[in-house]
């Protein structure tokens, strides 16, 4: 199973015991999924999965003691949409006033005034973890970690992509908004950030496969980087040790190599010995109390000397 899937399954089976909680959680599925029908008030929720259903159906009980009703929106090729319907226009009204929410004339349903400073202005006791708890579960994905790290919660609009950035800014998160292809959407791509959100909205199970997932790829990526740096040191390594034996062999060529000072000859003759050792293994060959350095030194004036007898 995907991913995303599993995460969602055991949200699902996060009761939230606490009123405050339930309202949060509730907001979330209402202000991402809800809309109103102006025709005849009616309140109603769309998902595409039967267990989200039921968590709003729960909440609903819970928090307005009504039983919504539920049924099928519409059937697509591959996807079946279910519909809570609150038909109550008094219970409709109650939970519009609580949320301080209203419904526009195509039945979006907005806030009655703009978004305070404070978050927790949203609603009275609100909770930051139960509300985002809640819009993942109404709208968020995430891709599959071991391809890609995007966790993202899509938006009816720019004013609730909006207020979602901000929850998710407030609680330590550094979430971006996007639109494309006419939605919008409020997106997490660090990987630490993601493992957080899930620790921050409760889940543990997915979180333990997505902490194995980063880990074995980390290892991965240091694994990859070292082998790619040993590579460079080795491709640089034979570089320039061909360079110092093309430079050996034109000495030879003109002024002879026994008429170098020894000190060179003697550089020389352990470069001859090792073609392609580096200059670190060239001063253990050469002992002597003779440094890196030096050796490095040593090959630098023979290079001058290759190159004005050319």
């Amino acid at each position: 199973m995907y991913f995303s899937p599993l995460v969602k399954q055991e949200l699902a089976r996060i009761i939230p015991q606490q009123n405050d909680e339930q309202k949060s959680e509730l907001l979330a599925f209402i202000i991402i999924n809800g809309s109103i029908n102006p025709g005849n008030n009616h309140l109603s929720i769309v998902l595409d999965n039967p267990v989200m259903i039921k968590v709003v159906y729960f909440l609903l009980k819970k928090t307005f003691h009504y039983e919504a009703k539920i049924g099928i929106a519409r059937k697509g090729r591959n996807r079946k949409f279910y519909e809570l319907s609150i038909t109550d226009n008094h219970i409709t009204e109650s939970i519009l006033d609580q949320f301080n929410l209203t419904g526009n004339i195509r039945g979006k349903i907005i806030r009655k005034g703009k978004i305070r400073s404070k978050d927790n202005e949203i609603i009275p006791d609100f909770t930051e973890q139960a509300f985002l708890r809640g819009a993942f579960l109404a709208g968020g994905f995430i891709n599959d970690p071991e391809r890609m790290y995007h966790l993202e919660i899509a938006c009816p609009s720019k004013e609730v992509a909006l207020m979602v950035e901000k929850i998710l800014n407030k609680s330590s998160f550094s979430a971006k908004i996007s639109f494309w292809q006419k939605e919008w959407a409020v997106y997490i791509k660090k990987n630490e950030q993601i493992f957080e959100f899930l620790r921050f909205i409760g889940v543990q199970r997915a979180l333990l496969n997505l902490q194995d997932i980063i880990a074995r790829k980390d290892l991965l990526n240091t694994v990859n980087r070292m082998v790619n740096c040993e590579t460079a040191n080795l491709d640089k390594t034979i570089s320039s040790a061909s360079q110092q034996l093309s430079h050996i062999e034109t000495l030879q060529k003109t002024i002879g190599l026994e008429n170098l000072p020894p000190s060179l000859r003697e550089v020389i003759k352990v470069r001859l010995e090792n073609p392609y050792a580096n200059i670190q293994e060239l001063a253990n060959a050469l002992g002597g109390g003779i440094t890196k350095s030096g050796v490095f030194h040593r090959l630098k004036k023979i290079k001058q000397l290759a190159e004005y007898h050319l």
